[in-house]
């Protein structure tokens, strides 16, 4: 196998470079610049990285101060642990100290010469094994094998969870049974990939030419037709990742998967030819297709293909231990690579991590904040961005940088993309963007983001590989900054673009600015408009515009008379208006046209919670969860619904449920931790409410009532402490914080402060724990002798009395009972 070395190096160590590439001839590839950040366009070092196969560095004290050299290291090092595709050789040319992490790939000290080196690098073995490899999956790439030749198999769906290997499995396959440069292309599908999205990203994987700027959606889709079917025809195989964005909500082909197979299938005359589509959801496909369009789900890993996995990405144990790891976690290859550097664990502790694995993929405590911000960050870009200017936008040094990509790689969060940057994993990328969206700083990120790939894009040209996801991503980003007019001046008609912008405007509640993107994206063709125009509804909802809402509503019910989304939107109009009555009969007139039910019953139970009927909550939350809709949503309704009932310990069975599915959640946390007060389990709440506060300071409710319990279990000091955190936060409700000060004042014995934090309390919110409290001060006070027995008397029958009109008498039972001669 012939070699190609990239060599990387300083700028005073240049000559010696030069030198050396001459005596390899023209097996390396050595920059012409001064290394510098900034002076070497990024892609074409990280081109040089993709096609060698020996990454050369010459390492001196000159080398260890270079930005650029540690840029071109973390490149090579992300890309050997990628797939062992390139060796790692480390050349000392003096004494300075080698990084740890490059230490097992010295192959040199003290070559001073180019002819010594060069005979180093002709004569040594590559680097050591790699950590990451694909690992057997030999049946399912026989399978696609199958496909590939089957005269009848046009299309083929590769499906399972998140992190289960389908993009590998379908790219490893792919390396197996093809030759030749330029047999497969891929191209990532998104949220925002309409027909003119296709159109460039298709082109640009082919090398075509795009259809012009100012085609219509018929030329778009004949244009894309064309050059898929010219492809395939050759021999080529196109694999479209992501593709579930392509699924209906009930799982059929959308429209743009029935473009793609119709431009590929012809009856009877389908060998050699094949689309493959790697998706989270499997497709239900229609009689018509069902030979032609075929799909296969991938199971976890069996023990003996998992315990090399778990080795490989670092674990330590015994076989039996990391056998009992891979089935615990069902052989999921996501989930393995991320637990493996915890590895080993006892069985509790695994059984702990389980479900925090499969939501949460990491815990925030073990990483940096840099690595964490530079997480967030790629997930809102989601496009190709130079390590110099991801560095730059952090605020990080070359050092910094590296030390963050290097911690990054070794949990699998971060892989470098075809366009030799880093991405993130489609999961990996929707966690960090919700994490992203919360930081205080977030708009003012996102313009400087915005900037920074405005600036790059305007150096890349229309003819280069990265230039349309660098494109759509700087388009997207603009938007995303409220910056719509410059983001059209760029390219024309993205719609599929400007919708994915509208839809994620609206869930940051930036209602004017998604109206604004979903208007811009409509077409005048109600087919492809369908999806703008069902959030546009529900925009225009929000806003206050119920008319308009409505009336739009009516007239995609009407085009659309089975389309169950569209009526369940129609519900979220009378939803979004208190209509509540109107919003289930919206839900119930969906049911029949749903094939997943579930969904619709834990809408319905929503809204019966909104209306308190916790009875109907109860049915319909068990109905969602009887029909596999189990999701920690509708446990945590069911589980509301039972706890309004008084079915405490029933209520807190569910609400743990839906706890260890979404551990991570402090709502949910927050209300096991509220039903265990009510049970007296002080601990637990306790518990419960400290993991709260530990995984959103910013959600107030966890320490009031951490402080309230804390009171009761008679630690005032640490109660003191837990209210000075919300004291004064403008977040925190004044009817909980004046209740629990309050209380607090109470234990105390300082019963004029007790008073006082009472009554503005009871000015907030009359609800039965302010007026049960209040009942308990008036007490304390006569008792004290600081007002007559006979006055606090007529004062807690007054309260009790209101306690009776709201159906809370019960909750002074004990009370009453303690102090009879107040209640007689």
């Amino acid at each position: 196998m012939s070699k190609r070395f990239f060599i990387s190096h300083a700028g005073p160590d240049k000559p010696l470079a030069i030198d050396l590439k001459a005596l390899l001839e023209d097996d390396a590839w050595v920059d012409l610049h001064e290394i510098d950040l900034g002076d070497v366009l990024w892609h074409e070092i990280s081109d040089g990285i993709e096609a060698a196969t020996d990454f050369v560095l010459l390492w001196s004290a000159a080398s260890a101060r270079s930005k650029w050299v540690q840029y071109e290291t973390t490149l090579a090092f992300t890309r050997w642990l990628e797939d062992s595709a390139i060796a790692l050789r480390i050349i000392c040319l003096d004494e300075t100290p080698v990084p740890f992490r490059l230490r097992p790939f010295l192959q040199a000290r003290g070559a001073d010469t180019a002819e010594l080196i060069a005979g180093v690098l002709r004569k040594n073995e590559p680097a050591p094994a790699p950590r990451r490899r694909f690992f057997n999956r030999n049946d399912e790439i026989g399978i696609i094998e199958e496909h590939l030749y089957a005269s009848t198999t046009a299309a083929l769906w590769i499906c399972g969870v998140p992190g289960s290997g389908k993009r590998s499995l379908a790219r490893e396959a792919l390396q197996r049974i093809t030759t030749g440069q330029g047999t497969v292309a891929r191209v990532r599908v998104s949220s925002g990939t309409a027909e003119p999205e296709l159109d460039l990203l298709l082109a640009s994987s082919l090398q075509k030419s795009p259809a012009a700027e100012s085609s219509t959606l018929t030329e778009l889709v004949e244009h894309t037709r064309m050059m898929i079917h010219e492809y395939i025809v050759a021999g080529g195989v196109l694999v479209f990742e992501d593709a579930e964005h392509w699924l209906t909500e009930d799982g059929a082909l959308g429209r743009l998967a029935e473009h793609v197979v119709a431009a590929v299938h012809e009856a009877d005359q389908n060998t050699d030819r094949l689309v493959i589509f790697t998706s989270r959801r499997r497709p239900r496909i229609s009689a018509s297709l069902e030979t032609a369009v075929r799909s296969i789900y991938l199971q976890g890993l069996h023990p003996k293909h998992a315990i090399p996995l778990l080795r490989a990405q670092g674990a330590s144990g015994e076989d039996d231990d990391l056998k009992s790891v891979a089935l615990e976690l069902d052989g999921h290859p996501l989930a393995l690579e991320v637990v493996a550097p915890q590895l080993p664990l006892n069985g509790a502790s695994l059984n702990d991590k389980r479900h925090e694995i499969a939501t949460d993929l990491i815990d925030p405590a073990r990483i940096q904040s840099v690595t964490w911000r530079m997480l967030e960050v790629l997930s809102l870009v989601d496009g190709p961005l130079s390590g110099e200017d991801l560095a730059n936008n952090l605020e990080l040094s070359a050092e910094e940088f590296s030390l963050a990509v290097d911690e990054a790689t070794s949990y699998s969060l971060v892989r470098l993309a075809d366009s030799g940057t880093l991405t993130l994993h489609p999961l990996l990328r929707d966690y960090y963007l919700r994490s992203f969206r919360k930081q205080p700083d977030y708009a003012p990120q996102t313009a400087a983001l915005a900037d920074i790939l405005l600036a790059r894009l305007s150096g890349i040209e229309p003819t280069d590989e990265n230039y349309t996801a660098s494109l759509l991503s700087t388009v997207k980003v603009l938007g995303l900054s409220g910056r719509l007019n410059e983001a059209r001046d760029l390219r024309q008609g993205l719609i599929g673009t400007l919708y994915e912008t509208g839809v994620e405007l609206f869930h940051e509640r930036r209602y004017e600015a998604a109206l604004e993107h979903l208007e811009e994206a409509l077409t005048g063709d109600d087919v492809v408009d369908l999806p703008a125009n069902r959030v546009r509804m529900k925009t225009l909802a929000q806003l206050g515009r119920l008319p308009e809402a409505r009336a739009l509503g009516d007239v995609l019910v009407r085009d659309n008379p089975q389309n169950a989304g569209v009526m369940r939107d129609r519900g979220r109009v009378e939803q979004a208006d208190r209509k509540w009555s109107e919003a289930i009969a919206w839900y119930e007139r969906a049911i029949p046209f749903r094939n997943n039910k579930a969904q619709l019953y834990a809408d319905i139970a929503q809204v019966r919670v909104r209306m308190q009927d916790w009875p109907g909550a109860a049915a319909a939350a068990k109905t969602a969860i009887d029909m596999g809709g189990d999701t920690p949503y509708a446990l945590s309704t069911y589980s509301q619904a039972l706890e309004a009932q008084g079915m405490l310990v029933d209520a807190s069975k569910v609400m743990a449920q839906a706890v260890v599915r979404e551990p991570k959640n402090p709502r949910y946390r927050y209300r096991l931790g509220r039903i265990a007060m009510q049970l007296d389990d002080r601990a637990s709440a306790i518990r419960e409410f400290t993991r709260c506060v530990e995984l959103d300071p910013q959600f107030v409710e966890a320490p009031l009532s951490l402080a309230s319990v804390q009171i009761d279990e008679g630690l005032i000091s640490k109660a003191k402490e837990t209210l000075a955190r919300v004291d004064g936060s403008p977040g925190a409700p004044s009817a909980v914080l004046n209740n629990v000060k309050a209380k607090l004042a109470l234990a105390e014995g300082d019963l004029a402060t007790a008073q006082a934090a009472s009554d503005a309390a009871l000015q907030d919110r009359r609800d039965s724990h302010n007026l049960t409290l209040a009942i308990r001060v008036s007490i304390a006070r006569a008792e004290a002798n600081e007002i007559p027995l006979g006055q606090a008397a007529a004062q807690v029958k007054l309260i009790a009395k209101e306690l009776d009109r709201q159906g809370n008498l019960g909750a002074v039972l004990e009370i009453s009972q303690r102090f009879s001669k107040y209640f007689d």
